[in-house]
């Protein structure tokens, strides 16, 4: 059996630097550098892997690439109670803020809303920190939106919005197959080498990351982290290839 040692890398957004997500789907593989060449895992599951990291609260402010971004499955929601007629108003100034697929860091961005907009929430998570929102500029999509940041005010009673409940993310993972331990940028988290696994595979919150060669100081791979896949890092910071074993 497939030993892992869960790491819970705390994601922080970054304006800077645009964080992409993508919708619940079947744990799959994703080599860094090829593009649409997704396989499946032969004979691991998700419940194989740690749970995903607790949803965080605060800041979430990266833009989201909209090539990369997809809408969420209705399926995926389930709201408890009738419809709400209560109206409540989050709007957004001073920063741009990621719309995810759900309530926390560990769910994939489906949208985002910019500076000076504003949009009608639907819904709540238990607490109130996270609002289920209708996305900007669409007449059917919905998406989670923090409350907790300084770019955020909500007008209108959320406490009295419905609890709107979603299934759990799928963790999302980057493992180095290269012969040279990686470091991986903004977490500042280090992936052994080959030879240190399982430490070589650690779980990160989806979005996009920079993976470092630390033998040659030079940036290896940009990759893109979604839930539910396995980035693999294939190549080092001196081009040469390596097989995932």
């Amino acid at each position: 059996m497939l030993r892992l040692r869960r790491r819970l890398v705390p994601w922080i957004a970054y304006t800077a630097l645009p964080a992409v997500f993508a919708c619940n789907l079947p744990l799959s593989i994703v080599t860094s550098g090829a593009t649409g060449n997704q396989l499946a895992v032969p004979g691991i599951t998700s419940s194989v892997f740690p749970a995903a990291p607790p949803a965080q609260t605060g800041t979430d402010t990266a833009m989201p690439s909209a090539s990369a971004t997809q809408t969420v499955a209705p399926s995926a929601i389930a709201t408890s109670g009738s419809p709400t007629t209560i109206s409540v108003t989050v709007r957004v100034a001073g920063g741009r803020l990621n719309i995810r697929r759900g309530p926390g860091p560990q769910y994939d961005t489906v949208g985002a809303i910019l500076d000076g907009q504003s949009t009608l929430a639907q819904g709540r998570n238990e607490d109130g920190s996270w609002l289920y929102v209708a996305l900007p500029n669409s007449s059917k999509a919905l998406g989670w939106l923090t409350t907790k940041t300084i770019y955020t005010t909500v007008a209108g009673s959320s406490i009295s919005l419905p609890v709107v409940s979603v299934a759990p993310a799928l963790p999302a993972y980057i493992r180095n197959c290269t012969a040279h331990d990686m470091l991986v940028n903004p977490t500042g988290v280090i992936l052994a080498n080959r030879g240190g696994a399982p430490d070589n595979l650690q779980e990160f919150f989806p979005g996009e990351y920079s993976v470092t060669d630390q033998e040659t100081d030079s940036v290896a791979a940009d990759v893109t982290v979604f839930e539910g896949k396995i980035v693999e890092i294939k190549k080092d910071g001196s081009g040469k290839s390596y097989s995932c074993p």
